[in-house]
C-alpha cells in the first residue's frame, strides 16, 4: 500500500512563502528585462518561467521532511 502523507500548517505556510517569493522574482525578472516589447508575449514568458518554476519548486520540496507526515490508515 502507498504512503499517504499529510502536510501541518507550518510546511503550508512556508511553502507558500517561498512560492510567492520565487514568483515574485520570476515576474520582476521579466518585467525589469522585457524580453519583448509586446506585455502579450511578456505576460506569456512570465506564465511559461512560472509554470516551470511551480513544478521544480514542489519537486524540491518533496525532498524534504518538515512538516510531513505519515497518515496511518
Amino acid at each position: 500500500m502507498a504512503k499517504r502523507f499529510k502536510e501541518t500548517n507550518k510546511r503550508s505556510t512556508t511553502k507558500t512563502i517561498s512560492w510567492r517569493i520565487i514568483a515574485f522574482l520570476t515576474s520582476w525578472f521579466v518585467l525589469m528585462v522585457g524580453f519583448t516589447d509586446i506585455p502579450f508575449w511578456n505576460a506569456i514568458i512570465m506564465n511559461i518561467l512560472g509554470t516551470l518554476f511551480f513544478f521544480l519548486h514542489e519537486r524540491l520540496w518533496n525532498n524534504f521532511d518538515f512538516g510531513r507526515y505519515v497518515v496511518d490508515e
